[in-house]
């Protein structure tokens, strides 16, 4: 499992073959880590890539054309070892393939290129997924699943915030064993205003996530960011992904996963047709989808 290093003036980060999976972002001026470090007392994962599907299957499985697959949650990639395609020590690229491993669980032929770019203090997270079949549609989904320190500073977790940019109010579908509820829920935040922005807050309490994670649809917010005891931003998530997810271990783990999203778990009444499946993507022979979220570190 090799690890890669790129980094310009601002930041320094790492991320492994295994999974092409983003591992460490270090702001240089600081030497402060701001990514969760795998501990599997707690999650024993960084940031891995959601494919082909985001979340769980309903009973783990599904259909397409007539044939039933049975896949675990979040799909593979996060499991697979992904080829290292080029390093230019500011930006970095991996892509996986199909092998007789996936394809017995994902008939399709895929190509899977995930990338990281540096940008000043940002750290740009890329995704091209490619359908290399000349003649059948593909389907998919794809998401991250960073997950960042929190608390940061040292201070306890319960005096940290997730702020929502220019919300103050946000319907959240919960989930039910792992699969989304069919009636949406509101959630009212508390409304603050930083740095001429308004946001709004949900306190860390230690029984935030009891229920699981918080699953946000209809891009309700573009922009989520996590301020520490002192009020004060010190990372956000910026993305156009249609949905995103909230999620941390129950009780009082150090970290929040802020997850975008292009896809979702299965709704609990769903009946298994993949091509029907909420939040689906398809690509037509050949077609190539491109897109990306940045994480901004202060």
């Amino acid at each position: 499992m090799a690890l890669h290093t790129i980094e310009n003036e601002e930041l320094r980060v790492q991320v492994s073959d295994h999974g092409g999976e983003l591992c460490s972002i270090i702001k240089k001026s600081t030497g402060k880590e701001y990514l969760w470090n795998a501990d599997k007392a707690f999650w024993n994962r960084h940031a891995p890539v959601l494919f082909p599907f985001v979340g769980g299957l309903k009973e783990k499985t599904y259909r397409y054309q007539g044939k039933s697959y049975f896949l675990g949650q979040h799909g593979f990639a996060r499991d697979k070892e992904f080829e290292l395609v080029s390093n230019s020590g500011t930006e970095i690229w991996h892509r996986l393939l199909p092998d007789k491993e996936t394809r017995a669980v994902y008939p399709f032929d895929f190509e899977l290129e995930t990338g990281l770019r540096l940008f000043r203090n940002q750290v740009v997270v890329l995704w091209r997924v490619k359908n290399a079949s000349k003649t059948e549609k593909m389907y998919f989904s794809i998401g991250g699943h960073p997950a960042f320190l929190c608390p940061i500073h040292g201070e306890k977790r319960e005096e940290c915030e997730i702020l929502l940019e220019g919300v103050s109010i946000v319907n959240t579908r919960m989930l039910e064993n792992g699969l989304a509820k069919k009636n949406l829920e509101q959630l009212e935040l508390n409304k603050k205003e930083i740095g001429g922005k308004h946001y709004g807050a949900i306190n860390l309490t230690e029984h935030l996530f009891d229920r699981d994670a918080y699953v946000i649809e209809g891009h309700q917010t573009r922009e989520v960011a996590l301020a520490g005891a002192d009020k004060k931003i010190y990372l956000a998530v910026k993305f156009d992904a249609p949905l995103f997810g909230l999620w941390a271990p129950k009780g009082s783990a150090p970290f929040v996963c802020i997850e975008p999203w292009y896809g979702r778990c299965d709704r609990v009444d769903f009946d298994g047709d993949l091509t029907k499946k909420e939040y689906i993507n398809a690509l037509e022979p050949s077609e190539v989808f491109c897109k990306n979220y940045h994480i901004c570190i202060f």
